[in-house]
């Protein structure tokens, strides 16, 4: 497997885990868990803003952001669109890119203001691993709100979609 087929794949398995979780989210009572439901949908939006970051810095083309989230909190089918737009746009990308793209080296301006320098290989696994890490505690807290996380592993991916779409 390629590393751009092995991206693709990727993308795609957060394209779905990204969908999961904010589908469970919309089951979260709101007026039982008002700020715990809240808090999941900043969590959400503040992977959403460093997609947008990372998406401008592997493109090489400047972001609007001047933080890692926004101040005002979208609401959550808002999001979920977005998220949408957002994991379709990361795909579409990578499907433009040839292999010897994935090492070229971009320079970027971190949001604080400080330098930054990284292959498209390392942002593409940034992006990856930051989502993934922040889907944890949004699972987390949904268990905290009696609803049941999603199984949003790459393994379940893997056997149950990814695979069969194959």
């Amino acid at each position: 497997m390629s590393v751009l087929t092995h991206f693709d794949m990727l993308f795609q398995y957060k394209a779905w885990a990204d969908k999961e979780i904010l589908s469970a989210i919309a089951n979260v009572d709101t007026a039982a868990y008002k700020d715990k439901r809240h808090l999941m949908i900043r969590l959400m939006n503040h992977i959403y803003v460093v997609d947008q970051i990372f998406i401008a810095n592997i493109q090489g083309i400047p972001h609007r952001y001047t933080a890692l989230n926004t101040v005002e909190t979208p609401p959550l089918e808002v999001l979920s669109d977005a998220f949408a737009i957002s994991d379709n746009h990361y795909l579409e990308y990578l499907h433009s890119l040839v292999e010897q793209q994935l090492d070229e080296m971009i320079n970027f301006k971190f949001v604080d203001g400080g330098k930054g320098a990284m292959s498209r290989k390392e942002m593409f696994s940034h992006v990856e691993h930051h989502g993934a890490y922040h889907r944890g505690a949004v699972g987390w807290l949904l268990s905290e709100c009696e609803v049941t996380p999603p199984k949003d592993v790459l393994t379940l991916f893997l056997r149950d979609t990814y695979q069969a779409e194959q």
